[in-house]
């Protein structure tokens, strides 16, 4: 009796490993496809909300917000915050404080860089294709990202949600270690405008006396 049991108990962990590689597969091939069809846009435009949920401090806060994005370059709207990037400076200016932040786009402590948005997952993740669910409605893959490095990362997983039909990123969840969690969730999205690399650039001469921040 003894065994069978170890012989079943070998099969199903067989089983169970055999479908976690499937699943595994499953993800990739979706996040490639993702990939390679993002990668083909010459700009993206969209319009989104944005969702910070605190457990521990009872707050939950929506933002609407907007980006463009050109490669590496991009410009979002969020609030009286306006964030632009021309791929090498980021400027963080307040409408409410008339003040302006310059960092290294590389530093700083955002959550994602948001010219990383659509293709997050192709290094540094593990990937696992989690459910299918409907989400607004529509067919949807759920992929869940498990960063490699997880003790240098304020967050522990990544859910991408994109749209069975038209393979879009349709939201995106960000699970942080301290119970903070934020949502992207798109409201619309196209790829067909043009941008001139000054969209990505915070002008000072529009801005007269604002307060400038320099930390590079």
């Amino acid at each position: 009796m003894k065994n069978i049991v170890k012989v079943l108990a070998t099969l199903l962990i067989a089983i169970v490993a055999f479908n976690a590689q499937a699943q595994d597969a499953k993800a990739k091939a979706i996040l490639d496809e993702l990939s390679n069809k993002t990668r083909k846009y010459p700009t993206v435009t969209s319009e989104f909300t944005f969702t910070l949920e605190d457990k521990a401090a009872d707050v939950d806060q929506e933002q609407k917000g907007s980006v463009k994005m050109k490669g590496k370059k991009y410009y979002i709207v969020l609030g009286d915050n306006h964030i632009y990037s021309d791929g090498d400076t980021r400027w963080t200016f307040s409408e409410e404080m008339n003040e302006v932040y310059i960092d290294f786009t590389e530093t700083g402590d955002e959550v994602l860089n948001p010219g990383d948005i659509y293709t997050i997952w192709e290094s540094g993740f593990k990937q696992y294709y989690k459910a299918e669910e409907n989400l607004n409605g529509r067919p949807t893959h759920v992929i869940k990202l498990v960063p490699v490095d997880a003790e240098d990362k304020e967050y522990h997983t990544i859910l991408v949600y994109i749209d069975k039909a038209n393979m879009e990123v349709s939201q995106i969840e960000i699970k942080g270690k301290q119970g903070v969690d934020y949502t992207y969730a798109v409201v619309s999205f196209s790829t067909t405008a043009d941008y001139g690399d000054d969209t990505f650039v915070f002008d000072m001469s529009d801005h007269p006396g604002v307060d400038e921040i320099d930390n590079r």
